[in-house]
């Protein structure tokens, strides 16, 4: 008989990736340390649950079968706003009333958080919904990270970063002998002391190396409430603005504030998303000053106004 009963809660449009990341160390464990864990999968209603794919999967009960296992998972991605209802909330508090181990996938943490058993612990989701994450529930200690682990919390940036938030979890319960022998199993080569990034890095998705730009560029990801000025941003890659203009054209083919304002409006698009701020706070948020000024170049972007895009 299993050692270890997790029960994987399914929210509809839950990612197939982070689930299959998730359950398959599992598997490969029982491998090599005999029947340690079994899982089963359980919806809110007791209907099979369609994943973001579309394919569906069937479980084995509703909320009440949840009983005291030993792990629950959170899998949510797309819309966790259809998980924010009484009865899930209502098990989310006694789960946490009875100290299990909750793991949240991908926006799984907007669940936990919305049911108040976040406050005060450090938690991550997926990068693209982190903004709103953090505008809404400053009570929790929001980071951008594959996974993160704080007392009986856990909580992974979906995809494959399940991978290596079960790898941990195999590794803190039974040795890391064994989560090492699952990760090559699995030919996962991601080390399990640097486990690396929650999102591509930079360089990687502007396809650039040159370490000016590069600063440049990641000094405007992190600075969009309050916009730094052209020659703010050329002295931080140490170059003059006319070098930084003709590095960008060279680099990127494109302006640097063209860049800059394109990256401003994305975070619009992932607060007008996976927030509940108003229009005017968003705006705020991503260094317009007023709310006509970002409508105006929201529209300019996307052919509509945010409160089009919201609705």
């Amino acid at each position: 008989m299993a050692r270890y009963d997790i029960a994987v809660l399914l929210v509809p449009k839950f990612s197939m990736i982070a689930l299959y990341g998730a359950i398959e160390p599992l598997r490969v464990a029982n491998r090599f340390a005999g029947e340690t864990f079994s899982w089963r999968f359980l919806s809110m209603d007791g209907e099979p649950v369609a994943a973001s794919n579309g394919i569906p999967v069937s479980v084995s009960g509703n909320l009440s079968a949840i009983g005291r296992p030993d792990m629950a998972v959170i899998s949510a991605s797309y819309e966790p706003e259809q998980g924010v209802q009484r009865p899930m909330l209502a098990a989310l508090r006694r789960l946490a009333h009875d100290k299990v181990l909750m793991a949240a996938m991908d926006t799984a943490p907007f669940l936990l958080a919305e049911a108040g058993v976040l406050d005060g612990y450090r938690a991550t989701c997926h990068w693209e919904s982190l903004p709103g994450f953090r505008e809404s529930y400053p009570k929790v200690l929001a980071e951008q990270a594959l996974y993160v682990t704080d007392r009986d919390r856990m909580s992974c940036a979906g995809g494959a970063a399940a991978i290596d938030m079960m790898l941990d979890w195999i590794g803190r319960l039974l040795g890391k002998p064994l989560a090492v022998t699952v990760a090559d199993q699995l030919v996962h080569f991601r080390s399990m002391e640097q486990p690396g990034q929650a999102r591509l890095p930079v360089a990687a998705r502007f396809g650039t190396a040159d370490r000016r730009v590069l600063a440049i560029l990641a000094a405007m990801e992190e600075q969009c409430e309050d916009p730094l000025d052209a020659e703010a941003l050329a002295a931080l890659g140490g170059i003059s603005q006319r070098q930084m203009e003709r590095l960008f054209r060279q680099e990127l083919n494109r302006r640097p504030m063209e860049i800059y304002l394109a990256l401003r409006l994305e975070k619009a698009e992932r607060l007008l998303t996976y927030s509940q701020m108003n229009m005017r706070d968003v705006g705020l948020a991503c260094g317009f000053s007023s709310l006509p000024l970002f409508s105006r170049n929201f529209k300019a972007k996307h052919g509509r106004p945010p409160s089009a895009f919201r609705g």
